[in-house]
């Protein structure tokens, strides 16, 4: 399965033009001109990426640029929960790009956005792809970087969030599972709610120590250049949580969606590949295996829901997925519910018109 990048429609003939003009209504940037005017970059399944840069602007904004532009609904919030995490981290030194301009209520074609440094170098998905016997200090070096993220310690985040007003109190797993039963609360879809019971009746008790989370840590959100890490990119959904959370969600991202992306690269690898991850983390920095095996369930789950509303007319509007989802894919399907199963004893059905190979 290959994954194409968002359709961008009409949106392209309008970013420039709102961009700057939006950039000249900002405090001291009213002479800025382009030196490069937008261009759509790879990356991302919902949002669209433009690089740029600027001139006649204060030191601060004379380097690379990019925008990143958020799907409909959700997005402004999904836009200020980027913006209050990115700058509270690269505040303390972790490689986050700053958002030096967050659009707030402005928007792009009508849509939310963040202006942002523009992170040098590539992907270590690119990184994995190009050279896959260097697969082993990949792995190692996204190990070794999401441990010193979990690693950070949170009072100066935590009080940085709540002044943009991004909530910090432990509360996410319950919101985590209240997202689920929308799902199965869809009449066609109760089926599957022998899964999200399991979720509420194994929920791990809360621990006092948390670690501020990515949520989507993987390779392709890892970007490298000369052996050194430069940025970890997409945090709308970062979180005050346990770091089983975000390990988990990684081992599921690589070993389970991955393969449906991949073409020839046979799944083996990358769960080999998910394999070595772990064991790198665990030689930095131990975890809960319990823990981890629910987070694992959770996030197995949360693919399934999706992927299934993806496939069963008739499901709710507001339940399916937006723009492309590639857990959708029967292979990805197939491997979520064996995953899931090894985990709780539950069999999952597959939704109709999934091949069962």
């Amino acid at each position: 399965m290959t994954m194409q990048m968002p359709d961008e429609g009409d949106i392209s003939t309008r970013v420039a033009d709102e961009l700057l003009k939006y950039v000249q209504g900002q405090p001291g940037l009213e002479g800025a001109k382009f030196s490069e005017p937008p261009r759509r970059l790879t990356g991302g399944f919902e949002t669209l990426i433009y690089a740029f840069r600027l001139a006649g602007v204060p030191s601060e904004f004379n380097g690379p640029l990019v925008v990143r532009i958020f799907p409909g609904p959700g997005g402004a919030g999904q836009a200020h929960r980027e913006t209050a995490y990115q700058n509270a981290l690269a505040d303390v030194g972790y490689p986050a790009p700053m958002v030096l301009l967050p659009g707030g209520s402005h928007t792009l074609a009508d849509r939310a956005f963040n202006v942002m440094e523009r992170v040098a170098g590539n992907s270590l998905m690119d990184a994995l792809f190009t050279n896959p016997a260097d697969a082993p200090g990949i792995a190692d070096q996204l190990a070794e970087t999401l441990v010193e993220l979990h690693s950070i310690p949170i009072d100066g985040v935590a009080n940085k969030l709540k002044g943009a007003g991004i909530s910090v109190d432990g509360s996410s797993s319950n919101d985590n599972l209240r997202h689920l039963q929308r799902y199965t609360a869809d009449p066609l879809l109760t089926h599957l709610d022998p899964g999200v019971a399991w979720l509420l009746e194994n929920q791990p008790s809360r621990r006092d120590a948390l670690s501020v989370c990515h949520g989507d840590y993987h390779p392709g959100n890892v970007m490298a250049e000369d052996g050194r890490v430069t940025g970890v990119l997409d945090w709308p959904g970062a979180q005050i949580a346990d770091p089983e959370h975000d390990v988990a969600v990684s081992l599921v991202l690589v070993a389970v969606a991955a393969p449906g992306l991949s073409g020839d690269i046979p799944a083996e690898a990358f769960q080999m590949f998910a394999d070595a991850f772990l064991d790198s983390y665990n030689r930095r920095r131990s975890l809960d295996d319990a823990r981890l095996s629910y987070y694992k369930a959770y996030r197995l789950l949360r693919a399934f829901l999706h992927g299934s509303a993806a496939r069963t007319p008739g499901v709710s509007a507001d339940l399916q997925p937006r723009d492309q989802y590639p857990w959708a894919e029967d292979g990805a399907m197939r491997r979520l519910v064996s995953n899931f199963r090894d985990i709780t004893d539950i069999d999952l059905p597959l939704p109709a018109g999934v091949d069962t190979e």
